[in-house]
């Protein structure tokens, strides 16, 4: 993988929508398996038998999971999606390459069509 590969999937993972999203489903999930896992500590107010680690991971987990979906779908650059980064693209199948800025329409390949699968150059 290319260290300009890298850079576009941080930049992607730590973009405003990727991180809101996975935030909003971190406090969902997390809460409700913490109730599930350690509820009736946490009801009780219990805190010497609450696992401190536990509660962590368990809003980390979704977190991560979220990140990691949204990032690989964002960095597939789909036709008819916007752009979340600058990149440099190239259609897997006949292999034309473009570029596409930031917040631009993604096109499809003039050769290919619907059938277009971009990848990052």
């Amino acid at each position: 993988m290319k260290i300009e590969h890298i850079k576009i999937y941080c930049e992607i993972a730590s973009s405003k929508s990727v991180v809101a999203r996975a935030t909003k489903v971190s406090f969902v999930v997390g809460t409700t398996l913490n109730l599930i896992n350690q509820g009736d500590s946490l009801i009780a107010l219990d805190l010497i038998n609450v696992s401190i680690i536990k509660l962590v991971l368990t809003y980390f987990v979704p977190y991560g999971v979220t990140t990691y979906t949204a990032t690989a779908m964002k960095v597939e650059f789909q036709i008819g999606t916007k752009a979340i980064v600058d990149a440099d693209l190239q259609c897997v199948n006949c292999k034309q390459e473009i570029h596409v800025d930031k917040d631009e329409i993604i096109p499809e390949c003039k050769s290919c069509g619907i059938k277009t699968h971009w990848q990052l150059k």
